[in-house]
């Protein structure tokens, strides 16, 4: 049977469009306010997966202000710092743009979309902004972020609404993203995936990838 040509490619946008590292954040917020950054994780993660407050920022279900306070307020250290600080270092754990996948993503004439777990603070003051979302993803259309659809990958309901919203079969499909468990739950659904991430896989990794989805030659 002939393999369904692809008709819309999604993209993850952290360690796949810009290359990020938490561990910035964790830092900076640690020192300025002296957190110990184990109370710091403990309030963001409970093990590999988001804490509930962190959950709930990045679905949108609260601001900005509201998650700084009630972050700040969990760990008794408000006095210490101000949400202009706090916004700063939140965003400053994005390191670098991937400008090779920007050049590549011209070679592609299919639908793209950017498909993100993300809160308003990081998408507002870095991903809405970096060169590689305008130029690919320049409409609100093309972009499908937790924090608007009110779900986190791997939750299937963001990859409904993902490929609902770009009128394709999920079997003419493929998503870029970094984590395997988000790519198995494409996987699932029919999609074709790919993992790749942009701290340790090369440009010529990925293109290969796409050559064995007879995307390029």
């Amino acid at each position: 049977m002939k393999k369904p040509a692809i008709q819309s490619i999604f993209i993850d946008f952290g360690n796949v469009c810009a290359t990020f590292d938490f561990e910035r954040f964790l830092k900076n917020f640690s020192e300025h306010t002296l957190t110990p950054e184990s109370r710091l994780e403990e309030a963001l993660f409970d093990g590999k997966n988001y804490s509930n407050l962190f959950a709930k920022f990045e679905r949108g279900e609260i601001s900005p202000a509201q998650f700084f306070h009630s972050l700040t307020e969990f760990l008794d250290c408000r006095a210490r710092i101000d949400f202009e600080t706090f916004a700063d270092f939140w965003v400053d754990v994005f390191i670098a743009e991937n400008t090779e996948l920007n050049a590549l993503l011209d070679l592609f004439p299919q639908k793209k979309y950017l498909l993100s777990n993300t809160n308003t603070l990081a998408y507002g003051r870095y991903i809405a902004e970096s060169a590689i979302v305008r130029k690919h993803f320049r409409t609100e259309d093309e972009r499908i972020l937790s924090c608007r659809v009110g779900a986190i990958k791997p939750d299937i309901g963001i990859y409904h609404h993902a490929i609902a919203r770009s009128g394709t079969l999920a079997c003419e499909t493929i998503f870029v993203d970094d984590v395997a468990e988000n790519i198995s739950a494409w996987e699932s659904l029919g999609g074709h995936g790919i993992l790749y991430n942009a701290h340790h896989d090369s440009i010529d990794t990925l293109k290969e990838k796409f050559q064995i989805l007879g995307l390029l030659k």
